[in-house]
């Protein structure tokens, strides 16, 4: 919000400059962004006199004037046509520097057509003043000389202040006067407002058919006015804090808006079908035309003004189009109105539309100020537009709401804010906070917070406004001490913390995204529907609307964008939650691992090696190393018994644990792929992270000694049915415990046209085996071959070859 500081001196006395207001303010909670001096009139120019004017020898348009400044006198060459002798006027002296538009402009000792000139005589228009370049500005002729023409006109200066959603209190000049009154411990007081008695009464100018979300409203009628411009200090006012002047009554409720944060309306009464408003839900079908042109399709969840047919305006938001006054109107219906906060919060949010009236209204305005502002503005609007009131205030209002009555204990207070202040202090800040205090002890006190401070319900809110009128730099800084009431590993966040330190330390970059997303992104996941997804009541934006049921959507949307400027190589991760309407198919909220690899492998190399892209094996070997990790036994990968819309057909894995599915790996289906032209196939791996740590066995991490004694490797080869995986080989293996070994690996598999009728195919291993204490003798190695090769044959039924 801006304020003006030559506006905000109206209502509160500023005896500090600046700085210092700025910072008072900073330190109380109204953050100062940015302030920016509005004086127009350079430093340097002062009042002077004509002493004497003489024609310039070589110019018939010029003049050669004497001019003193009570100080000195100085020739000045004038082109100006008052320039005449004993008029009192503004110098500008060498030195002073103009900053105009087309750059800065400093006044030097210069010859104009050989006549030296030690300055400039100026105009209002040259001094920012106003448009008026017909001559020289004239002072009056009892000025003092040599005073600086910043102390006859004096500038201004705007302040933007960041008001935080609590405080709605502060976003009027009255709102900040009252703070300012208490941090300078200067008096504040509102102009004084007077308007005409009017006793005659108009009949159902206001119904209000909704007293919850419109509990007061108050309507007065004025006729015979006259629309036009607005005076001078009027349209200042407005300008000074950004505003554009429009019309006497337009600007009036302005002004009254940001004078004492209550928005108005002004309605053009002839305009309103039976001259009376009716405060009202919105029909379904009917539509309104805002004073921005937009059309909005209506429903009953809108609240409007209407008159005896339409709506004329959304309430505490816009404006109808032809609601509005205009150069025709005589006669004004004049709206002070107090809405509920989150019908109008939603109703703007839900339209897109922000204006100065729903800005106030969905933080909360004042209860009281609807009846002040509706009488200040009345009182202007005579002043500047003429007329007479029609009627008494028309008001509908409904029951007022409580002021929270606050219990403050003076010893709490001081161990709240951490400071010695006194109970009298205490008692004093809250009375220049125009808070009631009562009841005052040694030890306590009770203060009924007034309607225009929403934010004041509790004890520890008192706290604060001791703490910030008081001086936050006042409050001791004292060592913080903390003490470990559990260990780390009994913290919830510590398993999955250690998830994603696992899967780093495996190369992996991590993605973060947002948990809500559009409908496309959702959907991209082939396992929902939208009956699964959680759609949120109130989005902030229509095309995000959705909490995301799964990881793959946004983490496609990152290869996508990554692919789009040139960078190809990804090893990429994310774990985080997900959300599912669908109790049937995953809890409502769980956490979820998504690992994905594409391009090459090792983009570091420039050989041959460097050029090799990621396989299926490579997100098989990746999930298979996080499982061994995590010290995972009872798991196993095996084909889908149906095809999954996520991955390309033949080419998933899903992984069991605990005999349950938890989770998926393979190559992405290239239908999710079909818009990245000339990319590398896609590999991903999406894992339930609940199954994945309930299964995981507790990890010890232990050193050994590198094996002194060399190992050995024996390979056996054999045909068996296709249906027998080299999961199932390599788990019976190791079940088999033989004496010695070591590990295993697949190294060939081969299918010829005779294997390929009989349904077989054959498959050759490596077999490791190694001592640590002492060297293996061919003898013992081929006999722990046997017996392996035995149980083979008789307990897989393969044929040995």
């Amino acid at each position: 919000m801006d304020i003006s500081r030559k506006w905000l001196s109206d209502y509160v006395t500023l005896d500090c400059d600046d700085a210092y207001l700025c910072d008072r303010l900073t330190m109380a909670g109204i953050e100062v962004e940015k302030v920016e001096s509005a004086s127009t009139v350079p430093a340097g120019v002062v009042t002077a006199k004509i002493l004497s004017r003489e024609p310039h020898p070589a110019s018939d348009h010029l003049s050669v004037c004497r001019v003193t400044d009570g100080g000195e006198e100085l020739q000045i060459v004038c082109g100006a046509p008052n320039c005449d002798a004993g008029r009192i006027v503004p110098l500008a002296k060498i030195g002073t520097v103009f900053h105009t538009a087309e750059g800065d402009f400093k006044i030097k000792k210069s010859k104009l057509r050989g006549v030296e000139s030690s300055g400039m005589m100026c105009s209002e228009a040259e001094l920012g003043l106003s448009a008026n370049n017909d001559g020289l500005m004239i002072l009056p002729p009892d000025t003092a000389l040599g005073r600086p023409l910043t102390a006859l006109f004096p500038g201004d200066t705007r302040i933007e202040l960041e008001v935080t959603p609590n405080r709605p209190d502060c976003l009027s000049l009255w709102g900040v006067a009252r703070d300012v009154s208490c941090l300078l411990s200067t008096p504040a007081k509102l102009p004084e407002i007077t308007v005409p008695e009017c006793e005659a009464a108009i009949p159902e100018l206001v119904t209000v058919e909704d007293r919850e979300l419109c509990p007061r409203y108050i309507g007065r009628v004025i006729r015979n006015v006259k629309i036009g411009p607005s005076p001078d200090w009027l349209r200042e006012r407005l300008e000074s804090v950004g505003l554009r002047a429009i019309n006497n009554v337009v600007d009036v409720t302005n002004f009254v808006m940001l004078e004492l944060g209550q928005p108005l309306h002004a309605f053009d009464r002839s305009r309103l079908a039976g001259g009376r408003v009716v405060v009202r839900r919105a029909k379904a079908g009917e539509k309104l035309t805002l004073l921005d042109g937009r059309t909005l399709d209506l429903s009953e969840k809108y609240l409007v003004i209407a008159d005896a047919e339409k709506p004329m305006a959304l309430a505490g938001v816009m404006g109808g189009e032809h609601s509005g006054v205009h150069e025709g109107t005589t006669e004004i219906l004049l709206e002070s109105a107090v809405f509920k906060a989150s019908r109008i919060r939603a109703t703007s949010r839900e339209l897109g539309i922000s204006t100065d009236a729903s800005y106030r209204y969905e933080r909360g305005v004042d209860f009281d100020m609807a009846e002040l502002a509706s009488r200040r503005a009345c009182q202007l609007i005579l002043e500047t537009a003429g007329g007479e009131l029609a009627s008494a205030p028309m008001e509908v209002v409904g029951a007022r709401p409580a002021e929270p009555v606050i219990r403050c204990r003076f010893e709490r207070i001081r161990k709240l804010i951490g400071t010695a202040v006194s109970n009298e202090r205490i008692v004093d800040i809250l009375r220049k906070l125009r808070l009631q205090v009562a009841d005052i002890t040694d030890a306590e006190c009770v203060v009924t917070a007034p309607l225009f401070r929403l934010d004041l319900t509790r004890e520890a809110d008192l706290a604060e406004e001791v703490a910030r009128i008081d001086g936050l730099d006042k409050i001791p800084a004292i060592p913080v001490t903390g003490k470990v009431c559990h260990p780390d590993s009994e913290d919830a966040y510590a398993p999955l913390r250690g998830l994603r330190d696992e899967v780093i330390g495996m190369g992996f970059d991590e993605c973060v995204h947002y948990s809500i997303v559009g409908s496309a992104s959702a959907l991209a996941d082939s396992r929902f529907t939208k009956a699964d997804l959680i759609e949120l009541s109130n989005p902030l934006s229509p095309d995000n609307g959705w909490m995301r049921p799964g990881l793959l959507g946004e983490m496609l949307g990152t290869v996508g964008r990554n692919f789009a400027r040139g960078s190809r190589d990804l090893r990429l991760f994310e774990l985080d939650k997900a959300f599912c309407k669908n109790p049937a198919k995953f809890p409502e909220e769980r956490n979820e691992l998504l690992l994905l690899l594409t391009g090459r492998r090792h983009p570091e190399l420039f050989s041959a090696a460097g050029e090799e892209k990621y396989d299926f094996y490579d997100i098989k070997g990746a999930v298979e190393t996080l499982l061994e990790k995590l010290a995972i036994r009872n798991c196993r990968l095996t084909a889908p018994e149906q095809p999954d819309g996520r991955c390309r057909e033949g080419h998933a894995l899903v992984l069991m644990l605990e005999g349950k599915s938890a989770g998926i790996l393979g190559e992405l289906n290239p239908r999710l792929a079909a818009s990245w032209r000339g990319a590398a196939p896609v590999f991903f791996a999406q894992i339930e992270v609940g199954p994945l740590l309930a299964a995981a066995g507790r990890v010890e991490k232990t050193c050994r000694p590198l094996a002194q004694y060399p190992g050995t490797a024996r390979d056996i080869a054999f045909t068996a049915p296709e249906s027998l995986t080299n999961g199932e080989v390599t788990e019976f293996i190791r079940r088999c415990r033989v004496p010695n070994f070591e590990s295993v690996r697949l190294f060939d598999i081969f299918v010829d046209e005779t294997l390929k009728k009989s349904g077989r195919r054959s498959m050759a291993y490596s077999l490791s085996f190694r001592n640590r204490e002492r060297t293996l003798t061919d003898a013992e190695v081929n006999a722990a071959v046997e017996k392996l090769r035995s149980r083979l044959a008789a307990e897989l039924h393969v044929e040995l070859r």
